[in-house]
């Protein structure tokens, strides 16, 4: 009986020492979903490569889905294009999202992590206002060309120099310019005001000049009035003062 219990007590031992050796413990992984990228708010085109997190202590599966629209929302119509069984994926590709297929616009990424014990609830990630496109790709900037350097012509040396002769052209007549038609009477007494050649053309209002002899001859004939009033009264003046008149003053 001691035997007995002294084996299984051995052996229980023996179990728990192999359990708790370092050297062949499994590896434990947590449940993560993470898209490393592509990341928010870029602009893919062509296959694109999903890289990211997909593991699970007991991983059933994982899948990689797209849907249109910049944010995931209750209507969002979602397109599977990658389901992968089993693997535990650490920071690497995932799988590879062929996106000429669709229309270019926005669209919302996801990934999906499946236990075999919580496959009511997976793990999921989004990446959202992803562009997709395709019919505009990013043009590369050519370089500019740099225009040939002109081949220098060769000189062709026959007899001596000839000594160039400069020719003097007459000058050419300038023509005057024509006058404006529809600048009036005024235009008209203005050019015709230019004496000689040395002269100033001076433009001349006829009507200004009316108006200003007319009130300096009112103005003259004002004065001459008050200077003849001025001197008829000085003149009374002297007459009462001559012969004495006294005026009745109230």
């Amino acid at each position: 009986m001691h035997k007995r219990i002294l084996a299984v007590g051995m052996a229980l031992v023996m179990v728990l020492l192999a359990a708790s050796s370092p050297g062949r413990a499994a590896p434990q992984f947590q449940a993560r979903s993470v898209i490393t990228s592509p990341t928010d708010g870029t602009t893919v085109s062509g296959v694109v490569n999903i890289i990211g997190i997909a593991t699970h202590p007991n991983m059933r599966f994982y899948q990689l889905r797209y849907a249109a629209g910049p944010q995931p929302t209750g209507d969002s119509q979602w397109v599977d294009f990658a389901i992968v069984e089993g693997a535990q994926v650490d920071n690497a590709a995932l799988a590879t999202w062929d996106t000429t297929v669709i229309p270019d616009g926005r669209y919302t990424l996801a990934l999906a992590v499946w236990g075999v014990d919580d496959a009511a609830s997976p793990y999921v990630f989004f990446v959202t206002n992803l562009t997709v496109n395709n019919a505009q790709p990013v043009e590369t900037p050519t370089p500019e060309t740099e225009p040939p350097t002109p081949e220098p012509l060769d000189t062709a040396v026959a007899g001596p120099t000839a000594t160039p002769v400069t020719i003097e052209q007459p000058p050419t007549p300038t023509q005057p310019p024509s006058p404006t038609p529809g600048e009036g009477e005024e235009a008209e007494n203005v050019e015709n005001s230019s004496d000689g050649e040395g002269g100033f053309d001076l433009p001349i209002d006829f009507a200004e000049l009316r108006t200003a002899f007319i009130s300096g001859g009112k103005l003259t004939l004002l004065l001459f009035v008050l200077w003849a009033l001025y001197l008829f009264v000085k003149a009374v003046v002297r007459w009462l003062l001559r012969h004495r008149v006294k005026l009745p003053w109230k």
